[in-house]
């Protein structure tokens, strides 16, 4: 009420910080260098790694592919086209700026650090793992590029590189030319991801305002929630720009505010403002009607922003820096969503007054709020046959939560790729001829120990005697099942005191055959090579990184869950002063959350239902930071609902009604404006799952189904059928919790 007393100054106030958040979205530059440590032996070979040859992170590299319909690599002319790229590839150069004594100096740089081609190795054609027959009869061969600098500079000039190949593939009449690899890969998947937020947003605010228009009838109150939550997204954007330069975000941190700034900012704003208007249509002054709805639905948006920042907050027992990133811009835009609706919104209202309904779209809206309509309906027949409705809706939810005993988390690797990452044309070739495990090879860091000479005798014997080993289970035509695929390729770094052992995997990084293929590398052959040795010896690469990332989410899971149950438990036992509604309500979000879990296995581990409406074949993988992470964020704006319809029931039951009445009142009351704001929670969620990422499919569609469950099935049915059946039971409270501060819901 200070803020609606005071409206002018709060609203120039908030438009302020708006502008110098716009500022510093232009201004600073946000740091996305984030570097991932994952508790386990492949981060311990990589540290080795990057120690040893004096590297920030291992050089990423691409593979170039030519082949030919009838050409031998013998041919003249195949050997010019492909050592005349790899000449053109070793001469780029690019321009790099440097501070020397405190003057900028520009000069060039090379691009390519070095190569590895079929005719630098010397052996004859069918005798060369770089070469092999196409389906037409022609050869195939490729070639390594190593990439200067960091993934993040090769990606700035992997352009470069990319349009001397299109140029090769040009002039080269017959030769199809190809690249893929690290740097490749991840620019053109970025810029996808990019290119689908953006289409994102632009298709979410009109559908967005769609339903507002719906909801309110009128276009200026339409515009008011979806004003609040741009300017949320805009401030919490302009906060994160410095912040990511105390701690490094993820570079899709603006895409997590955004999600998480439309979601919350609109749903607060929406609560809001339909008791505000519901209250004036009930015949109160304008000033009674805003204290009325920031006294019960603002409350009710505060302890629901609140759950939702504790859940969030989860995320941060992951110990891990994508997690850490994600959670520190969710919790910034939820925040500010939650002010500026206790603050901004009640200034708006008051400028705005009987204004606020103008611009009105005939038909639309007339006595919504009174009886419920549609869920009404529904609520009245639940509460006449709570145990039938209970039990029905009770098993069917756990039967849909039951596919998550067959759950298989991994990682989707390449072949999930998006047909428009260019780049997968190359890996395509590469598997159909060679593997796709060249483009990432599991890495095993030699340390020759005491001694600190790689070349010793009794270390080499021992780096031999692993090579022979993976090298006896090495795919060919006889045996094309094998683990593991050629070239394997050393080097050793300038000290001498270190050697790299690359080994292709014969399958894609999250296939289950290439995780057997790396245990093994763990479990058999390394230990078997150097159990008696001097030399220790540690598997790093792709597919290792996936395996000790997967173990540290399965290790840290429980302690998020039972960090955000217990915390959420605490948060509703202060609000509803009861035992029961706080457990229920905890039971009830784990339901929600199991059927989307279940559901998302049907959908995209087992293929059913959705593959052609989606655009996606069924990989049976479910991505594996996507359960906790969902967990952490669905936990919480479930709650919102939960925190909605029960503020309204107990502020009834506040008022004298009793269990049943205030049930029959706060379902109805909520219905119409619970069904608005799920509404567009779910569109905001489903556009991201017609996105090309496979993750970003998986998460927008287990977001959406989560929210529409917990909207329909959950608000309309379990929670008033399990009231009625409780009884004054609801708001049990032991003596020895008397103690809690009152928290009235009622004006």
């Amino acid at each position: 009420m200070w803020s609606a007393r005071h409206r002018k100054r709060v609203a120039l106030g908030w438009l302020l910080i708006v502008v110098l958040a716009l500022a510093s979205c232009v201004v600073v530059k946000p740091d996305t260098n984030i570097e991932q440590h994952v508790p386990g032996e492949a981060n311990e070979a990589l540290d080795l790694y990057k120690q040893r040859f004096r590297i920030t992170e291992n050089s990423p590299e691409e593979i170039a592919v030519f082949q030919h319909p009838s050409l031998s690599v013998d041919d003249p002319s195949y050997k010019q086209t492909a050592v005349s790229l790899i000449e053109s590839l070793r001469g780029l150069r690019a321009a790099k700026t440097e501070t020397m004594d405190t003057t900028r100096v520009t000069m060039s740089s090379r691009i390519v650090s070095g190569t590895v081609t079929h005719y630098d190795i010397g052996l004859p054609r069918d005798q060369s793992p770089f070469v092999a027959k196409n389906k037409s009869g022609g050869d195939v061969t490729f070639s390594f590029v190593t990439l200067e600098g960091t993934l993040k500079e090769a990606e700035d000039h992997i352009d470069t590189v990319l349009k001397t190949v299109d140029d090769s593939q040009g002039s080269a009449s017959g030769f199809e030319v190809l690249m893929g690899g690290d740097a490749s890969i991840k620019k053109q998947d970025n810029d996808i991801v990019q290119e689908d937020f953006g289409r994102a947003l632009f298709l979410n605010l009109p559908i967005t305002l769609a339903i507002l228009i719906l909801a309110f009838g009128a276009l200026l109150v339409a515009l008011v929630p979806l004003a609040l939550a741009i300017a949320a997204v805009i401030t919490a954007t302009g906060i994160l720009a410095p912040i990511s330069h105390l701690n490094p975000l993820s570079d899709v941190y603006t895409e997590m505010v955004l999600l998480m700034g439309l979601a919350t900012g609109i749903d607060y704003a929406l609560f809001v403002v339909s008791r505000e208007r519901l209250e004036r249509r009930a015949g109160r002054s304008k000033d009674e009607a805003l204290l009325v709805a920031t006294a019960t639905s603002g409350k009710a948006v505060f302890f629901a922003g609140l759950t939702v920042l504790l859940a969030i907050a989860g995320m941060f027992l992951v110990s891990n820096v994508i997690f850490t990133s994600l959670a520190i811009a969710a919790m910034v835009v939820v925040a500010l969503a939650v002010i500026m609706s206790v603050s901004l919104l009640p200034a708006l209202l008051a400028m705005l007054g009987d204004n606020i309904d103008r611009l009105r779209v005939p038909f639309l809206n007339r006595g919504a709020g009174r009886h419920g309509g549609f869920w009404g309906v529904i609520s009245d027949q639940v509460l006449q046959r709570p145990a039938i409705f209970a039990t029905v809706t009770l098993v069917g939810l756990l039967a849909l939560a039951s596919p998550i005993l067959t759950l298989n988390l991994g990682f989707n690797g390449n072949k999930s790729l998006p047909d428009a990452v260019e780049a997968k044309k190359a890996l395509t070739v590469l598997e159909e001829n060679f593997t796709l495990g060249l483009t990432s090879p599991a890495l095993i860091a030699v340390d020759p120990g005491e001694n600190k000479n790689v070349f010793a005798d009794p270390v080499q014997s021992h780096v031999n005697q692993f090579t022979s080993l993976v090298q006896a289970e090495t795919a060919s035509p006889a045996n094309p099942d094998a683990p593991f695929g050629q070239p394997i390729r050393t080097e050793v770094n300038d000290a001498g005191d270190t050697e790299a052992i690359r080994v292709p995997i014969n399958a894609d990084t999250g296939d289950d055959k290439a995780i057997d293929a790396v245990n093994h590398l763990r479990d058999d052959l390394v230990p078997g090579a150097f159990s008696d040795s001097p030399a220790k010896a540690k598997v790093d690469g792709a597919t290792a990184f996936n395996i000790d990332f997967r173990k540290q989410i399965l290790s840290r899971t429980p302690f998020v869950f039972g960090f955000v149950l217990a915390l959420a438990f605490l948060v509703l036992l202060l609000t509803f002063r009861s035992l029961i509604i706080a457990t229920k309500a905890i039971v009830l979000n784990l339901l929600s959350v199991g059927a989307a879990y279940g559901l998302l296995v049907l959908v995209f581990q087992e293929g059913y239902l959705l593959e052609p409406v989606l655009s996606f074949k069924a990989t049976g993988i479910i991505e594996s930071w996507l359960p906790l992470f969902l967990f952490s964020i669905l936990f919480g704006l479930s709650m919102d609902y939960h925190m909605f319809i029960m503020g309204r029931i107990k502020e009834a039951h506040e008022r004298g009604l009793s269990n049943d009445e205030a049930i029959a009142v706060g379902v109805k009351a909520t219905a119409g404006t619970i069904t608005n704001a799920a509404a567009i929670m779910v569109a905001v969620a489903i556009v991201f799952a017609f996105t090309r990422e496979i993750a970003l499919k998986q998460f927008g569609f287990g977001l959406a189904a989560a929210i529409l469950i917990d909207a329909t099935v959950i608000r309309s049915i379990l929670l008033p059928a399990s009231m009625k059946l409780l009884g004054e039971a609801n708001w049990y409270l032991p003596k020895w919790l008397e103690w809690l501060p009152r928290i009235r819901m009622a004006d």
